[in-house]
């Protein structure tokens, strides 16, 4: 027991002998370090004159960064005394390394803002010089960042780990309150209206012998909030679109001096301007798209007391208002079918009082049924708030044009060369001209008549003669100084068919320049200094009247245009009243797409143009069902309406800048017996084989010359 005793002693009082002289080491160099701090923060900070022989090396090295030595020896210091040891080569190295790093950044804002008073000091100049030949500015100052990094974390030990999970604890924390408290409020919110209902009078629902029970839903269902609204606001976009920003360009171009040839060659390209929004009406001032909440909240009470009665467990989760109509989003209880609700849809229709309600059995992309019922008080979609709007103005397509709004109030538009041929149908009246016109002026305020050119068919000849004498008009059969819309069947026949020899013109082009579509090859022509080709659109107004004329020649013509058109810059809208499978052949129907239907008189004429159902129970005015080439299901849009006033100041406007030019792309064939439209389509070779084919046979018939020359376009 003694020895043990002794040997406890002796081992306490040599750490006591050593210690004692280690300490009063440390209290030396801690003394000595703390009067440097002090000496260095008011030499360094203040600028005084005194100590040049050590703070002018110091700066010239580290440049303005070397105010921060000050901080590191002070937290070197009070790092020691808390853990009594010395540890000067971990302050150093990481001092060398923060400062090297602080001055390297100085040296890139020096890089940057030359004309400031940085300094990075000579190592932070030589090291951005190292680096920037290595790696460029960007990988010098990632490689400062670097070394600051692994200074501070030399210098102050951070637990890296354990600071990012303390700080994901802290912000769990504070979200999981902000999340109770606010819980709390609907809750209390919740019961105040509860409470108001109660005191108010009720109105009870049901049959006799289920009033209980239907008084004790209604309480639950006045407890359940209301449901989220997505309210569409109408901002418009304040800079102006495609058209007016080239011209404020034109107009800065317009400052330099060019040579007599440069100016004889690009003034009329610069001076063309397109029309302003100001031609257009101004849309309306409303800040509210569809009905107020008040008319929700009581349409949505009634919904929800529709569907009780039926005995079907569902609430209405969401409301989207719009324009002309509003979807309200219903979302079925587990276990309830999706066919029980929609095979009551006109039972909901009498309970809401709406002139018609389309089903949508789900909604792409949620999980709810959406019940679009009309509003009471319709709103006009005008053609300027559509051109206003950002996914219109800062669009990058050329041929871009506006549709109208969504049935949850957002802007609708489509790019015509992705669709890439358009059928539009509808019954009279219905707004199906006014859904063709939206789309030619959508054109006209995008792009020049060098970019884009319109082929315009009106059997009709009282829709689309307001664009006469436009820059922007194209007819391949004939001049720029004879072209106008095409108004009779046989002319429409000759545009189309000389249109496919343009098209096929085109393939040899795009053959010999290796591209294969109208965008590489106007990136190839500006390379190659060749002139760029134009996007042609052919808008046919009623295809209807022209089918029944001509039908096999305009078929064959569409057929051809429609399959190989699409990559030449060349693109169909086919417009029609009577969508019958007489018109919408099954040819021309499988190489259109993208279709738009209008109100239709039957849920044949609907299946006709969408393959579906729901065209039939539109509203008309405009109201439509745009289904586009990668959308599993239409989308109901509200048609932008544009006047015949606003489209002749349009065309007006154009008009005054000029008519329209374009090269003759197809020498014309001669008339045969001086009577046009004999031999149409057909060469002298061909008609003296056709004639020779006759003799031999001694018969004539349309079969007989389809099967030797291969076109229904020529047999006629």
């Amino acid at each position: 027991m003694a020895y043990k005793t002794i040997r406890k002693k002796s081992k306490k009082k040599k750490p006591a002998k050593k210690q004692g002289l280690t300490s009063l080491g440390l209290v030396i160099i801690w003394v000595f370090s703390f009067a440097l701090f002090l000496w260095l923060t008011w030499v360094l900070w203040t600028g005084a004159p005194y100590g040049k022989i050590i703070t002018k090396p110091i700066k010239e090295l580290f440049g303005q960064p070397a105010v921060f030595l000050p901080l590191f020896l002070m937290y070197w210091l009070a790092r020691s005394i808390k853990h009594r040891t010395l540890a000067i080569i971990t302050l150093l190295i990481g001092v060398f390394l923060t400062l090297s790093g602080l001055s390297m950044e100085t040296a890139l804002l020096k890089n940057i803002f030359s004309h400031s008073s940085l300094q990075g000091g000579v190592i932070g100049d030589w090291l951005f010089r190292q680096m920037s030949s290595i790696g460029g500015s960007v990988g010098a100052g990632i490689f400062g960042l670097a070394c600051i990094f692994i200074g501070v974390h030399v210098l102050f030990a951070i637990p890296w780990l354990a600071t990012l999970r303390k700080t994901n604890e802290v912000l769990r924390n504070d979200f999981d309150s902000w999340m109770q408290a606010r819980a709390e409020l609907k809750q209390k919110v919740s019961e105040a209206k509860t409470q108001t209902v109660k005191n108010a009078p009720r109105r009870v629902v049901a049959q006799e012998e289920n009033n209980t029970a239907t008084s004790n839903n209604n309480e639950n269902s006045e407890q359940k909030p209301l449901p989220k609204i997505s309210r569409p606001v109408a901002e418009m976009i304040k800079m102006p679109p495609r058209g007016a920003q080239n011209k404020t360009l034109n107009t800065t171009n317009q400052n330099t001096q060019p040579t007599q040839e440069e100016e004889s060659e690009e003034k009329p390209k610069r001076e063309f301007e397109l029309p302003p929004l100001e031609l257009l009406r101004e849309p309306s001032q409303t800040d509210i798209i569809g009905p107020s909440d008040e008319e929700i909240a009581s349409a949505t009470k009634r919904l929800e007391d529709t569907l009780k009665s039926f005995d079907i467990a569902a609430s209405v989760t969401g409301v989207a208002p719009g324009p002309v109509v509003t979807r309200y989003e219903i979302k079925p209880d587990p276990g309830v079918k999706i066919s029980s609700i929609v095979s009551i849809s006109n039972d909901i229709a009498l309970a809401m009082k709406a002139r018609g309600i389309r089903v949508e059995a789900p909604i792409p992309g949620k999980d709810a049924i959406g019940f679009e019922i009309p509003n009471d008080k319709p709103l006009m979609v005008t053609m300027r708030e559509i051109l206003q709007e950002p996914v219109f103005a800062e669009s990058k397509h050329m041929t871009t044009v506006a549709l109208g709004r969504y049935a949850d109030g957002m802007p609708a538009t489509a790019v015509i060369s992705k669709m890439p041929h358009l059928l539009i149908a509808g019954a009279t009246n219905s707004g199906k001209s006014i859904c063709v016109h939206s789309m030619i002026i959508s054109l006209l305020y995008r792009a020049k008549p060098d970019e884009v050119k319109l082929l315009l068919i009106d059997p009709k000849r009282v829709e689309l003669t307001l664009y006469e004498g436009m820059p922007h008009l194209y007819d391949p059969k004939t001049s720029c100084e004879d072209v106008a819309v095409v108004k009779d069947a046989a002319g429409a026949v000759k545009s189309l068919q000389a249109l496919v020899k343009v098209m096929e013109k085109r393939m040899k082009i795009f053959e010999i320049a290796k591209v294969k579509n109208i965008e590489s090859y106007n990136a190839w022509a500006v390379k190659n200094n060749e002139e760029k080709a134009f996007y042609i659109v052919v808008v046919i107004d009623e295809l209807a009247d022209l089918m029944l004329q001509t039908k096999a020649a305009i078929e064959d013509s569409v057929q051809r245009l429609t399959q190989m058109g699409r990559a030449l810059g060349i693109h169909l809208i086919l417009s029609t009243q009577r969508p019958s499978t007489n018109v919408i052949t099954g040819v021309i129907k499988a190489n259109l797409p993208s279709r738009i239907a209008l109100q239709v008189t039957s849920k044949i004429d609907s299946r006709v143009v969408l393959d579906a159902n729901g065209a039939d129970t539109l509203l008309g005015k405009g109201d439509m069902l745009y289904l586009g080439i990668s959308d599993p299901k239409p989308n109901r849009i509200q048609g932008a309406y544009i006047s015949e006033e606003e489209i002749t100041k349009v065309a007006d406007f154009l008009r005054a800048q000029g008519g329209p030019d374009y090269p003759i792309q197809v020498v014309p064939e001669q008339q045969q017996n001086g009577r046009p439209g004999e031999g149409l389509g057909t060469s002298r070779e061909e008609m003296v084989q056709a004639l020779t084919l006759i003799k031999e046979r001694r018969r004539v018939s349309q079969d007989l010359l389809k099967a030797h020359f291969g076109s229904s376009a020529r047999a006629t």
